[in-house]
């Protein structure tokens, strides 16, 4: 359960490092600023030398995350949350001398120090948030009070606020005793909030791994049973064969229709099953391994029958791939059934005269893959239901033999599969156009292969 919310503790990670580089280019501008324009005095050198701290601990942080995304050990949460306590600590820590070199308790930093404490609550255990309020508090006490009493040096910020607030014991005590509270109320109303959201999260997840169970074991029974119904259907269509070739005896007119339009109707459902089971092996991902292949060569086998179908409805037919979309990595077999798919969906809306186009591109670490015709289009109410299994267009015409209705629910699982994206965009009677994406070389191929193998 905690690994599926590793993506939640990885952005956290990111975010961290984002807002520190935002954070070291405000503190540089501001000492600037600060000192030269407004005329306060703190310690300037001091400062710097805490944001080239800050920035090379910014950099460590930034490899060692880029080194976590990479590890596919069984510990990686493990290693994620050391990160962040190393992360949190050091900038309580960073964010305590820069306060005692910028005016010590006269200084309204002391107010990030909840910030910190905030994202611990919403990551860790409610005693490790509460610990994380205890250091912040000895830590901003430590410096209040060795201030106040003389154990370290207080440089005021002249021009600021009055420079003897460090000394008045009341106030030192007062402003401890104000932050040791609001740090209690901000770890408990963060732990409350938090918790009620892990809560739904982890709901979530158990809730949508039972449903992916339950999904297998549906794919699973339709497998089956399909596989025995093929079986049964092919020996009709060999008997009906039989009949319609008249192999058993002569048919007159009316018998002979009869037998044509049971075969016909046999080969379709023959044709529905075969894609079924297409679609429900892909599913269980029963599938042949990922290997690195060539695109072109691909799209070669892909167009030599599509040239012949277009012949017949004089269809003017054109593709193009760029010279950097050379090469990927993934299942050769079913992205060649994709890509026919796609344009075999395309020959059979699209009008005699009419056009096709298949463009393939690299875009950095992605292909991306545009089949577009000038066919009937698809209405702007169903474009959110073509991929669904059996859906059929509600501008096709009745009379139109439209297929198993499966096809594009089959291109939809190949795409998600090898991690890529599909979208659709059309406009009714004018352009249809498919754009899909996939990696170049998915992350981790080990993955992909047993998700297609």
């Amino acid at each position: 359960m905690e690994e599926k919310l590793l993506p939640a503790h990885l952005f956290f990670l990111k975010w961290f490092i984002r807002i520190r580089w935002i954070a070291i280019t405000i503190l540089v501008v501001s000492n600037y600023a600060v000192t030269h324009l407004l005329g306060i005095t703190v310690k300037e050198k001091q400062i710097y030398l805490l944001a080239c701290i800050l920035l090379l601990l910014n950099v460590f942080h930034k490899i060692t995350l880029e080194r976590i995304k990479k590890d596919t050990g069984t510990n990686v949460i493990g290693r994620v949350k050391r990160n962040i306590h190393f992360q949190i600590i050091s900038d309580l820590i960073i964010l305590t001398v820069l306060i005692h070199y910028s005016g010590g308790i006269e200084n309204p930093l002391f107010l990030f120090y909840f910030f910190h404490l905030i994202i611990a609550s919403s990551i860790f255990p409610v005693y490790q948030s509460y610990l994380y309020a205890a250091f912040a508090l000895v830590l901003t006490a430590s410096l209040g009070l060795f201030e106040c009493f003389g154990v370290i040096p207080h440089f005021p910020l002249e021009g600021y606020v009055s420079h003897e607030l460090y000394q008045n014991v009341l106030y030192v005590t007062g402003t401890g005793v104000v932050f040791a509270c609001t740090a209690i109320m901000v770890v408990s109303l963060s732990q409350m909030i938090i918790h009620r959201s892990i809560k739904s999260e982890e709901t979530y997840v158990k809730t949508n791994m039972e449903l992916e169970k339950k999904d297998k074991l549906k794919n699973e029974y339709v497998f089956r049973v399909t596989h025995d119904i093929k079986g049964h259907v092919a020996a009709i269509i060999s008997c009906l064969e039989i009949l319609k070739t008249e192999m058993s005896g002569k048919l007159n007119d009316s018998q002979k229709e009869f037998v044509v339009r049971a075969y016909e109707r046999a080969e379709f459902l023959s044709e529905f099953i075969s894609d079924l089971l297409n679609l429900t092996r892909k599913r269980l991902k029963h599938d042949d391994e990922i290997v690195e292949f060539s695109i072109p060569d691909l799209i070669e086998k892909v167009v030599t029958p599509i040239k012949i179908l277009i012949k017949d409805k004089t269809i003017n037919f054109s593709y193009y791939i760029d010279e950097n979309a050379d090469r990927m990595t993934g299942n050769p077999y079913t992205l060649e059934e994709m890509y026919s798919n796609l344009l075999f969906n395309a020959i059979k809306y699209t009008p005699a005269s009419g056009r096709i186009e298949l463009n393939i591109r690299r875009r950095g670490d992605n292909i991306i893959s545009e089949i577009s015709d000038s066919g009937i289009g698809i209405p702007a109410e169903d474009i959110p239901k073509v991929f669904d299994e059996f859906f059929r267009g509600s501008n096709v015409p009745k009379d139109f033999k439209s297929g198993t209705g499966l096809g594009l629910a089959i291109v939809q699982q190949i795409v998600k599969n090898h991690g890529g994206k599909i979208k659709v965009e059309s406009e009714e009677g004018v352009w249809t156009k498919f754009t899909v994406s996939l990696p170049v070389k998915p992350e981790g191929v080990e993955d992909l292969q047993s998700k297609l193998g």
